[in-house]
This record gives structure tokens, sequence and C-alpha cells, in this order.
């Protein structure tokens, strides 16, 4: 089994003290049946990738604010109602409005032209007139990285920055290469338009090469002009590279006819699935409802929403009984600003209660790999542990790093902050794309998953008790 940990530092979990060696054994053998049991009810009846079809078609796109976000909000309840939970509700949340329009680009050069796959980024402003507008044509200026932007600075005014720097294929977890990488996207609009920049177009944030543009969240500084955004495939950046490094009097002529419309009420989907003895304290497991508009929501999060009904759907469905009271959040908005997130951290909760372990998945539906936790004292003690029973399953990377942008958002004292990790190799050719539904998911991978967090919130729940 494991042997007796005192987490000191822990402030709210530590390791349940096994009496004896011939007791631990049993517990062990009798864990290793249960957890096994859970792989195989979820392998051989795939409801998860049942409901995950089933939201990816007939709700798709989750745009926060848009039809298809309150779509999403009666499918889960409704989804939930059925599955037997204590109660289920929800938590109503202000979010924002953004609409995607006309997204068309070209170049031109004196000796050839090539029209240009790309979208607009999140948040982005209209390029002038909006759709059917005259856009905007200007020359195109190449950076690649930060140190490229202030040496090329001076060059930017009245032009269209070009971000270039690439994912960096050398690193193993590709979530990292997503966030080195990240800042253009984000910032890279204002940082240009500092520098007199009419507009940015960024590369998209994938190691695969296509024709796909990926879209995601940008953001403007105050007090700094906003100009439009979009993102461009990793086929055409290329393209576009090497054109400029030869064309003569080339222009970029981009036209996005995006807009902010008014912040739309959304909410939060909550099931909850009372405790025996410590129902004070609660356990959560989420994912995020919302999605970006070019896709089917499929990976980013739909994955993740089912990973976190199912979880809890094989446990209730095996007969046990939690010690704590368990909850499923499916958080609104993520994509725009983790509102969804904060509101349930602000308002959540009821008084006398507490949050003693958050757990989120928002890395697709690859195979599992392992758990990250968020860097605090004993917290990976904690679940250490557990690395014998979940590692023939796949799990045997159990890490400190990030838990997750919603779960990271609940700051009670002591809780346990939790991050599945599954396989990242292939989530970023689809992430944020057109090509994020149903035919990039394989059900074996996505089911493994759901039972994957089931057996942990399982062995978290069984074998750790309040201090």
């Amino acid at each position: 089994m494991m042997k007796n940990l005192t987490l000191a530092q822990f402030s709210l979990l530590a390791l349940m003290a096994l009496p004896t060696q011939a007791k631990a054994q049993s517990s062990s053998q009798s864990e290793e049946a249960f957890i096994h049991s859970l792989y195989a009810e979820a392998l051989g009846v795939q409801q998860g990738y049942q409901w995950l079809d089933d939201l990816s078609t007939s709700v798709g796109p989750r745009l926060s604010g848009s039809p298809g976000d309150s779509m999403a909000v009666l499918w889960a309840v409704e989804t939930l109602d059925s599955l037997g939970f204590d109660r289920v509700f929800t938590q109503a949340v202000d979010v924002r409005h953004w609409q995607r329009g006309e997204e068309t680009a070209d170049y031109q050069s004196a000796s050839r032209s090539k029209v240009l796959h790309v979208t607009a980024l999140g948040g982005s402003v209209p390029t002038p007139g909006g759709n059917g507008g005259e856009g905007i044509t200007a020359e195109v200026i190449e950076i690649v990285g930060r140190d490229d932007l202030h040496a090329k600075g001076h060059l930017l005014k009245g032009k269209i920055a070009f971000f270039n720097e690439p994912m960096d294929p050398g690193l193993i977890r590709t979530g990292s290469a997503y966030g080195r990488a990240g800042w253009q996207r984000w910032g890279g609009a204002s940082m240009a338009a500092k520098y007199g920049a009419v507009a940015v177009v960024v590369r998209s944030l994938t190691h695969r090469q296509d024709d796909f543009p990926h879209t995601g969240a940008m953001a403007y500084e105050e007090k700094v002009a906003k100009i439009p955004a979009a993102g461009i495939s990793t086929n055409d950046a290329n393209w576009l590279s090497s054109e400029l490094k030869t064309a003569k009097n080339g222009h970029f002529h981009l036209v996005l006819g995006c807009k902010e419309k008014k912040r739309k009420t959304s909410y939060n989907v909550i099931a909850e699935w009372t405790g025996s003895s410590h129902s004070d304290e609660v356990v959560v497991v989420g994912g995020h409802l919302d999605s970006w508009d070019l896709g089917r929501g499929t990976q980013d999060d739909g994955a993740g929403v089912v990973h976190a009904m199912h979880a809890l759907w094989l446990l209730k469905q095996s007969g046990y009984q939690p010690h704590r009271t368990h909850r499923i959040v499916l958080f609104a908005n993520e994509e725009f600003g983790l509102d969804g997130a904060r509101a349930y951290a602000n308002e959540g909760l009821e008084a006398g209660r507490k949050h003693v372990i958050a757990l989120e998945s928002d890395g697709g539906s690859g195979a599992p790999r392992g758990f990250s936790v968020h860097d605090m004292p004993g917290a990976i003690e904690a679940i250490k542990p557990f690395n014998k029973q979940l590692a023939r399953y796949g799990c045997r990377d159990w890490a400190i790093g990030g838990s997750g942008a919603d779960v990271g958002q609940i700051d009670d004292d002591g809780v346990l902050l939790i991050g599945y990790r599954g396989d990242s190799q292939r989530y970023f050719d689809y992430h944020h794309t057109a090509q994020d539904n149903m035919d990039s998911v394989h059900p074996r991978e996505l089911e493994m998953g759901s039972a994957s967090i089931a057996a942990l919130l399982y062995l978290l729940d069984k074998n750790l008790v309040s201090r």
C-alpha cells in the first residue's frame, strides 16, 4: 500500500496511518481490484465518449455569450440531472461576448500573390470598415522573439507586425512550448502598437505544419492604441517568412469583421454528491464548458467536461460512498477571462464548508500520463504514494506544476490543487482550431483519462483524512 506520512505543513490533509502490514496488504489488494473495475467499466461502456460526441455534435462551439454557450448550459444541466446526484444547480456569471466576422488576408508582391489562412484572435478589434470594409493594407515586418521586436521597433510605424516565433520543438511538454511562445499572441498587439504598427499577424501556436490558423485570447494594454490582431497558419507563416526575404514592395491586406458586443449572463453548472462523514469538506473535479468558435470544442475543453462528469459517475455507479462531498464544476468562460472560476471561488461555496481538493482537466483527451500538483508544502507527497496503483494505467508522471487555470482560482487555505496530465504531443494540432472535433478523439484514450481521475479521487478520499 503506502507508508504512513506526516505532512506537517499540509494544513488540511494527512495520510491515514495503516495499523498493520497485513491490513495494509489486504487494503492494497482491495484498492487494486476496485481501481481495475473503474477502468473496465469506462473502457467497456465508453459512456464518456458518448457524452462527448453528444456535446460536440448537438451543441458544438460554445463561445461565451453565444447561443452555443446557452445550449451547453442546458445540455449540462439536463445530463447531470439524469445521473442521480444529490443536487444539480447553476451559478450565474457575467461574461464577455465577442463575435467573429469576416476574415480574409492576402499578400501581394511584384512577382506573385497568395491568399492566406488567417483568423481573428479572440478580443481583437476589427479592421477599418469591419465586415465588407476596406481593411488594412500595409508592408510587413517579421518579428522573431522579444529581442527582435525591440531591435526592429523603429521600423514598425505604419506597418503590420508579423510575429513568427515558433513553439520550441525541443521541449517534451508541449504546454511549456505553448507557454513560452504565447506572449506574442496575448500581448503582441499592444507591444507592436507602441511602435506605431497598424495591425499584427501571429504565427499559430502549434508544432504542426498545416493550413489551419489558431485563435486564442489576446489583450490590449490600457492607454495603448488598439490594433487588429490575427492568427496565421503555420504553412502560411513559413511561406510569408520566405517571401519577405526576397520580395520587393510587398503588401499584406487584412480584413477582420469581429466586434465586441454587450456582456451577457452565462452559468457555472454544478453537480453535488454528498459525503458520508465529512460533508463539510468539498472535493471539486472540473473543466470549462465554454470553447472557441472555430471547431466543436471537443478537445478544449469538452474532454475535460466529460472527464469530470464521468469520473464521479464511475465512482457513483460502483456503489462507492465518498467520505467528503464531491462536486462536478463545469466553469463558464475560461477562454475569455476565467469569469466562471472567479465567481465560483468567490461565491460558490456556502459558509461553514471548505474546499480540500480541486482537480481540473483542461489538456484534451490524450492517454493518461500522470498528474501535476500546485507547488505548496507537502502537496506532491500527498499523492505520490498512489503512483504504484496507477502506474500500470499510464500515470507515471507525478510532478510539481500547474493545476489548471480554473481550479487555480480556488485559494481556500491548504486546498490541494491537481491537474490531470494526458499525452500532449498532438493536443496543439487541434487546440483553438477548426480541427477541434470528434475526429481528433480516440475513445479509449478519453475513457482511460476519466478512469484515472476517478481512481485518484477514490484514493485521496479513502486514504486522506482531516487533520
